[in-house]
């Protein structure tokens, strides 16, 4: 999962934004299948949504693991900061910021904002 280009709502390896690439770890590194069905951009969208969905599908967790999805804060396109969603990999964040590829990085307790430990698939509540 390390070299995908970023693509703005992109889902797949052919180019993925910050959610796009949450969705395929959670798939193919832990068998977790997600939907994320909004028109969602991480650069300018409304982060309300990536955090309602987040609640519905996880419970947050003080210490990160393997799995866990970790939401930081960043500045967007516009200046705004907005979240930002990675997934913890080895005891590292896998990742992409725009007009990056993907990666997996050291990451740093202090500026996470929620960790968020995914439930069972079948235990999922639909978001707000």
């Amino acid at each position: 999962m390390i070299g995908i280009p970023w693509k703005t709502k992109g889902r797949d390896r052919s180019g993925i934004d910050c959610v796009g690439l949450a969705l395929l770890a959670q798939k193919e590194l832990y068998g977790r299948e997600y939907d994320f069905p909004f028109d969602y951009d991480p650069e300018t969208g409304d982060e309300k949504i990536l955090l309602d969905w987040l609640e519905g599908i996880a419970d947050e967790a003080d210490v990160p693991q393997d799995g866990d999805l970790v939401v930081y804060r960043m500045p967007g396109i516009d200046g705004v900061v907005r979240h930002h969603i990675g997934t913890v990999v080895d005891e590292a964040l896998l990742h992409i910021y725009p007009g990056k590829s993907s990666r997996k990085v050291k990451f740093r307790m202090k500026r996470i904002y929620k960790i968020y430990r995914a439930r069972e698939v079948g235990s999922c509540r639909e978001p707000r």
